[in-house]
């Protein structure tokens, strides 16, 4: 396995002034990976990549490797509205001595399935292994067990999946469909579900405010501890499930702040959460510290 254990998809910690704190954003992945975490996943949805400046995105990468001080621990999004644009990513993240990076299909249009096949095999001109991202919710595209299975058979560099179509049921298909390709769980509530089912990494959102619990549940699926793996996760739900909600930046981010660990503003166009939910999310956070 090139990817066993949790993964964090970063957020991005902006200041009041909009400015990313590159200084923050580099202790944070340090935390995190003292905490146990297995590497950091910069750039991706959850770190509101689409609202950064070409200069931005390479900072945060930067950030993240000298935070860490492993290149290897650093698997950066690359996702682009074309595959040129995508593969210029990856070639940035191999520039920057970085081992694998994660991709989403085109963002820019509903592509078909040949075009979805052609745009892995560009970015995997950059001589990466990739992580094929599947979020149907913010690309409007479904990379279905079949297709997969297209893309493990046309782009050897392919060579995980981060599955967010929060199905449970893919994780059988993928494993008969694309019997090649690891499976990483993209969605926070449906973690255990998922490595029952034979995924074997964890691309996790909450890790942000709870690393170290985040790491024990992966650990005990992965030793096969159904029965202390279902406890801890059943204290967990409340609040993962807002990992599979269009909000999900907001209450990864509120939960931060109630941890003590700095999660901050967002950019537009998300909005902070209206109070009411906003409370739930504290609540929520504080229930499960409490525990």
């Amino acid at each position: 396995m090139r990817f066993p254990g949790v993964y964090a998809a970063t957020t991005t910690p902006f200041r009041p002034d909009g400015e990313i704190d590159l200084d923050a954003f580099s202790a944070h992945c340090r935390w995190l990976v003292e905490s146990g975490v297995a590497g950091v996943v910069p750039n991706g949805s959850l770190g509101e990549y689409e609202t950064m400046s070409e200069a931005e995105r390479a900072a945060v990468v930067k950030a993240a490797v000298e935070g860490i001080g492993d290149p290897a621990r650093v698997v950066p999004g690359v996702s682009g509205k074309s595959g040129v644009e995508a593969r210029r990513w990856a070639e940035h993240a191999a520039e920057s001595g970085l081992r694998a990076v994660m991709c989403l299909p085109p963002t820019s249009h509903a592509p078909t399935d040949d075009e979805v096949v052609a745009h892995f095999a560009e970015v995997a001109k950059a001589g990466l292994p990739i992580i094929a991202y599947n979020n149907p919710y913010s690309t409007r595209v479904d990379l279905t067990p079949q297709l997969l299975g297209r893309i493990a058979d046309a782009v050897p560099e392919v060579v995980a999946v981060k599955e967010f179509s929060q199905d449970v049921r893919r994780v059988a298909l993928l494993a008969e469909n694309a019997p090649r390709l690891e499976i990483m769980c993209g969605c926070d509530d449906v973690f255990v579900e998922s490595m029952v089912m034979g995924a074997s990494g964890w691309i996790a959102g909450f890790v942000n405010a709870f690393p170290a619990e985040s790491v024990r549940l992966y650990e005990l699926c992965a030793e096969g501890d159904w029965v202390k793996a279902v406890q801890l996760y059943r204290r967990m739900l409340p609040l993962l499930r807002y990992d599979a909600l269009p909000t999900f930046v907001q209450a990864v981010k509120l939960a931060q702040d109630e941890v003590g660990r700095y999660g901050g503003p967002l950019r537009l166009p998300r909005l902070p959460l209206p109070e009411s939910v906003a409370d739930d999310v504290r609540r929520v956070a504080r229930a499960f510290m409490e525990a």
